[in-house]
């Protein structure tokens, strides 16, 4: 809920409905505008070097893939994937919004 507050006029509370309904025509156009920037959220190959980070979207799912030498380094990555600015910490912020933490997965 919200109030407007405005040269000291305060409305009424208003119900905000964050997103649009499931199954409306529009929705997965409107939701691969709305994250079209998540995908870049991996930072690309430079030059000879092996490819560290990519990151996979179908519709409303992500993935953010991390290919590394060992567990260690291959979580450095996916952890700064995730915090580095403009990562997908930052995302989140920016578009109001959050990852299912309970479909994240380490896959060895």
């Amino acid at each position: 809920k919200m109030q407007l507050y405005f040269d000291g006029y305060t409305s009424d509370w208003i119900d905000i409905n964050n997103g649009i309904g499931q199954g409306d025509p529009l929705s997965i156009i409107l939701y691969i505008i709305y994250s079209a920037d998540l995908v870049d959220i991996a930072k690309p190959c430079q030059g000879r070097e092996s490819l560290s980070e990519l990151t996979l979207a179908f519709i409303d799912d992500t993935a953010l893939v991390a290919i590394g030498k060992d567990f260690t380094n291959t979580h450095r990555i996916l952890k700064d994937m995730l915090e580095h600015p403009g990562g997908g910490f930052n995302w989140l912020w920016d578009h109001n919004s959050r990852f299912e933490t309970n479909k994240f997965m380490l896959i060895d």
